[in-house]
């Protein structure tokens, strides 16, 4: 649908809906610019890596696309880079720090150093995307150097918040630049998007430096070794405990792949500035006294072969827990992985570790996004005359509208992923959904279909029983069947149970006769099925493979 000359449409593609996979393309007549491009991880066991937004609207305007624009360097907000650019070329700006980040991601997925034209954007400076003059604007986070973005577009000026808080002292000494957007907001904001996360929470509790004051509480009283478990692109919290490391005397041991690559991406821009002598490897950590060795590691989800899995399971290969150290998880469990965290908590209790965690402190953690609080006062500097929440679920969605229009913004619309919104920069208007949706990606890179995902899930919920039958060299008569089941129960490893099915697939495959409307492959599935199912009261997936015996 054509646009007016002055209107722009937003199409979100990701992060609108749920939490993750933040991914907006801005549109106007003479362009297009997208604003981040992450992915989202999956909450189920299907072999899934990563889920990204379908790309293919984007792709359908690939030459109307300028740029693409990174607030920050959050895995949600820059995950999907290798994806998009591995079908799109494009200039791409971002935060030195985002960029580092996506320099390592592009590396993993074979481009060139180089073959991505990355632009750097520092806060303060504007930058012509296109027809697009893009100003990023510094606002506080969990990360380093997070921005919100102002954009000139035909309808008038944009705010994007990105992901913010108003943390007014964050250890890398960067507070949200609100006299900056105060003064965006005096000289008019036609549309305000933004952060809806933590609508939920009425005050955001605590700061990054009362959370460094709280670990460091209980590391001083600790007498053996001592692991900080936190998530690994905190990097706030990687400047406040190298600190706390000189502090105490104690070597700062790195733990985790994710954990490492935060880290010296933050040395490497200076954002993290720790003595050359501060940081030991795993192997000299193992060799020093643990009294003078403080750990962070990554792993706080309890996600398979982390670092803090594996020192719960004493599976480490470098680093073991002993009765007496100490654990303070400076995270929360992410919900839909509660149980797996508390489980990992219980198998650190039961080898005499002492766990410190928000259950017991709730001092720990704080969260990088902001309370509702924070979002009345991001409206009341920006002022905007339209509103558009990002970055949540329905639920929150809603709620920032509510708040918005109580506030006194009467032209807020709530979206879903697919749903373009157009703004004149007086009113807002919806328009019907476009292309979208999510892909997942498989352990190995390759992208899973729906179908496959569907057969990963019936396989684990009903296991599996494949059956090789042979015939003979003319292919008339069944001579020997060999059955393998997976998952079922009364079947699996149960010999008896295994005979009586291969008895059946002969069976059947012998009174097979030519015209009944089936394969005989086919034909034998069913009986098999059947028999399984008088078995084990279950109805598994059930492959049949029938070959000749060489004649």
């Amino acid at each position: 649908m054509e646009l007016a000359s002055g209107a722009i449409r937003l199409v979100p593609l990701g992060g609108l809906g749920e939490i993750g996979m933040n991914c907006l393309a801005v549109e106007q007549r003479d362009g297009i610019v997208i604003i981040d491009c992450g992915v989202a991880f999956p909450d189920n066991d299907l072999g899934v890596d990563v889920i990204h937004p379908d790309f293919g609207w984007v792709l359908e305007r690939a030459a109307r696309v300028h740029g693409i624009f990174l607030t920050h360097g959050h895995e949600d907000h820059i995950g999907a880079m290798p994806y998009l650019l591995a079908e799109l070329e494009t200039p791409v700006w971002g935060p030195p720090h985002a960029l580092g980040l996506v320099r390592r991601r592009l590396a993993e997925h074979d481009f060139s150093p180089g073959e991505i034209d990355l632009r750097e954007a520092v806060a303060g400076k504007t930058y012509q995307v296109g027809p697009f003059a893009i100003e990023p604007v510094r606002v506080a986070h969990s990360i380093v150097e997070a921005s919100a973005l102002c954009l000139s577009t035909a309808a008038g000026t944009v705010v994007h918040t990105g992901d913010f808080n108003l943390d007014p002292d964050p250890p890398d000494g960067e507070p949200t630049d609100e006299a900056r957007l105060g003064s965006i907001g005096d000289a008019g904001v036609a549309l305000l998007l933004s952060d809806s996360t933590n609508v939920d929470v009425p005050d955001r509790p605590g700061s990054e430096r009362e959370v460094a004051a709280a670990v460091e509480r209980l590391a001083e009283k600790a007498t053996g070794r001592i692991v900080v478990a936190l998530f690994a692109s905190n990097v706030q919290r990687l400047i406040t405990f190298g600190e706390m490391a000189e502090r105490l005397g104690r070597k700062l041991c790195l733990l985790g792949r994710s954990l490492e690559a935060h880290a010296e991406v933050a040395r490497d821009i200076r954002r993290v500035v720790w003595r050359s002598d501060l940081v030991v490897s795993p192997e000299q950590a193992h060799k020093m006294p643990r009294e003078r060795v403080l750990v962070l590691a990554g792993g706080t989800q309890a996600e398979h072969g982390s670092a803090m899995r594996r020192l719960s399971l004493g599976t480490h290969p470098v680093l073991r827990l002993d009765e007496g150290d100490t654990v303070i998880f400076s995270s929360r469990a992410i919900p839909g992985n509660e149980r797996a965290v508390f489980g990992m908590m219980n198998d650190l209790l039961r080898q005499g570790v002492r766990v410190h965690s928000r259950a017991t402190d709730p001092a720990l953690h704080t969260s990088g996004h902001p309370g509702r609080s924070e979002l009345e006062r991001m409206l009341a500097l920006v002022r905007p005359r339209c509103f558009v929440p990002l970055h949540g679920t329905l639920h929150h969605l809603l709620r920032h509208a509510e708040l918005a229009r109580g506030l006194g913004i009467e032209h807020a619309v709530v979206v879903e992923d697919g749903t373009p919104v157009v703004c004149d920069g007086k009113t807002l208007r919806t328009e019907p959904s476009v292309r979208h949706g999510k892909v997942n990606v498989a352990k190995g890179g390759e992208p899973l279909s729906d179908e496959a995902l569907r057969g990963r899930a019936e396989l684990g919920r009903a296991g599996i029983v494949v059956v090789a039958l042979t015939h003979d060299a003319q292919g008339r008569e069944p001579t020997s069947a060999r059955v393998v089941a997976r998952g079922v129960p009364a079947v699996t490893g149960v010999d008896g149970a295994v005979r009586r099915i291969e008895q059946e697939a002969l069976r059947a495959a012998a009174s097979f006769r030519e015209g009944r409307g089936l394969a005989v492959e086919e034909f034998v599935r069913r009986a098999v099925r059947r028999a399984v199912e008088d078995l084990s009261g279950t109805r598994p997936v059930v492959e049949i493979a029938i070959t000749r015996a060489s004649g």
